[in-house]
């Protein structure tokens, strides 16, 4: 997170569109990213109505990074009821990025009680759509036996399934610590268990994103 006199440079192309007015609907996302980084109110101010525009269309990642934008106060005054609402909402519709957040807000006690049970389905819910953290996240609960029984199984098949996804999205330090919990839970299975796993993750379609 940057403030102040931290702020970083935006692109060229990014404030001539600022400048211009030409900003599409579809720039949502990566406004959304420009705005979590700065805080530029400008962009910030863009986001949301970008990611307005693609909410009021239907559109499930509109709405959920609008509800971000509400809950954290960027670029709109800080909502968290409205926002949590919006995040629950695209949730609730599939979207798996959403799924993961309101999975850990639910873990952590973020707005909402802490639920780790609750916080475990939400995961799964996001694992099987082929989202990454919530792949993760949903091994760490095996792991660790939070909110679900510890099954060192299950936590490899959720921790391979994530490495895989972030590698193909490009998240080289994710990737890396969703590898190395793997390779731990892999001294631990017996080969059979190992291979099973593999077995389920090549025949669950949406599981393991496409390149």
């Amino acid at each position: 997170m940057i403030h102040g006199t931290r702020r970083r440079l935006l692109p060229a192309g990014l404030l001539s569109l600022l400048a211009s007015g030409a900003l599409l609907a579809q720039d949502c996302p990566s406004l959304y990213d420009q705005a979590r980084k700065t805080r530029d109110a400008a962009v910030s101010t863009a986001a949301v109505d970008q990611c307005r525009q693609l909410a009021t269309r239907g559109d499930l990642t509109g709405r959920y990074l609008l509800g971000l934008l509400t809950l954290d106060g960027i670029g709109t005054p800080g909502d968290a009821k409205a926002g949590l609402e919006m995040v629950r909402a695209a949730a609730d519709a599939g979207l798996g990025a959403a799924q993961a957040r309101l999975g850990r807000m639910l873990l952590r006690g973020e707005g909402l009680p802490a639920d780790p049970a609750a916080a475990a389905g939400w995961f799964e819910r996001a694992a099987l759509s082929g989202d990454p953290l919530g792949q993760y996240e949903l091994g760490q609960l095996h792991y660790k036996g939070l909110g679900t029984a510890p099954d060192p199984y299950e936590a490899y098949k959720w921790f391979s399934a994530a490495a895989l996804n972030f590698e193909r999205n490009g998240n080289v330090p994710r990737q890396k610590l969703a590898q190395r919990k793997r390779e731990t839970l892999a001294a631990e299975l017996a080969p059979a268990e190992r291979e099973r796993a593999e077995a389920w993750l090549a025949q669950q379609p949406g599981v393991i994103t496409r390149p």
